[in-house]
């Protein structure tokens, strides 16, 4: 009777071995579960500014498992969606307003005393009565003219914009001197000389310090360093989102806005893709940049201000409404 049992014993023990163990199990289960949160995550990074707030306090924790695999995976162009439409015209060759110089549309939100002063790598827009710019325009070439930028000038008023701030008008005033066209990005496209002019005060806005040294340094090196290596000029538009209340810093001298933007365009394959960003004064320090997409409509109503004039109504209207959810990819291979 011992022998007939042999082949069930063995059987069974077969059957033992066969059976997932506990920690095989945990591992799987460890596997799908992060699958499924990352999944989560990188859905919930390309949903619209609005639906992401309803997140209330786990959009931050969101934020972090979305940027682990968007993007990656909007680099590669298989996620996420651009602003774009057909555009076939000449490019041009020299930096200027070639999408049409922003215009005022709105009183009540943006001023009428706009004087444009040309720099050496930038445009701005000087407001006498907001005490800085409303805009600054620029145009990025594809190539570098310096590795790096060099040691950083000091600060300087321009004897040029009327009712300039000195630059000692921010000293503690709880506000950084933020810069509208960039120093390490007009630097090093356009020199030393055009560095200075960065300085000077007329491209100067009062920034929260979280805000300055935070997601708009971070935006400002994704433009110069990433969004370029498609190889195309880009131009940018950048400026201040005026605030209702109109206080201004310590001695009156400039007005502090409630918000940032800056519109990004690129022409490509015969179509013109722009990115619309906004970021509040009280924005988080760790708030990634790829969290403040908007769409150049939302813009508009914000500042008061018409952009893209040189385009026709429709393509105004089939532009400017749309909000993407990504970066341009740097390699589609789709």
């Amino acid at each position: 009777m011992a022998r007939k049992s042999q082949p069930r014993e063995r059987k069974k023990a077969k059957s033992a071995n066969s059976a997932p163990s506990p920690r095989r199990t945990v591992k799987w289960l460890s596997l799908i579960l992060a699958g499924l949160f990352l999944g989560v995550g990188n859905w919930f990074a390309h949903l619209p500014t609005e639906k992401r707030a309803a997140f209330g306090t786990y959009e931050p924790l969101f934020e972090k498992l979305g940027r682990i695999t968007a993007d990656f995976t909007d680099s590669l162009g298989l996620t996420g969606k651009d602003a774009e439409i057909i555009y076939t015209a000449a490019l041009p060759t020299q930096n200027k307003f070639y999408f049409g110089k922003p215009e005022v549309a709105d009183l009540t939100k943006s001023v009428k005393d706009i004087h444009l002063l040309k720099r050496q790598g930038y445009w701005v827009g000087w407001s006498p009565m907001c005490g800085h710019p409303v805009y600054a325009v620029y145009t990025i070439p594809a190539q570098q003219l310096l590795d790096k930028p060099p040691e950083r000038p000091p600060f300087s008023i321009d004897p040029e914009a009327k009712d300039c701030p000195t630059p000692e008008d921010y000293t503690r005033t709880g506000y950084d001197r933020g810069h509208m066209a960039p120093n390490y990005l007009i630097a090093t496209r356009y020199g030393k000389q055009a560095q200075k002019e960065t300085f000077l005060m007329s491209n100067i806005v009062p920034q929260k310090p979280e805000l300055n040294r935070g997601p708009w340094r971070m935006l400002e090196k994704i433009v110069a360093d990433e969004l370029t290596r498609t190889g195309e000029n880009l131009w940018v538009i950048t400026g201040p989102v005026p605030s209702e209340k109109k206080a201004y810093i310590k001695r009156g001298k400039a007005r502090i806005p409630k918000g940032f933007f800056k519109i990004i365009a690129s022409v490509k394959d015969g179509k013109l893709r722009v990115i619309g960003m906004y970021m509040p004064q009280e924005i988080r320090e760790d708030k990634h940049p790829r969290y403040c997409f908007t769409s150049i409509d939302a813009i508009e109503a914000m500042t008061g201000l018409n952009f893209f004039s040189a385009l026709s109504e429709t393509e105004q209207a089939q532009l400017e409404s749309i909000e993407p959810s990504r970066f341009w990819p740097s390699l589609e291979i789709f």
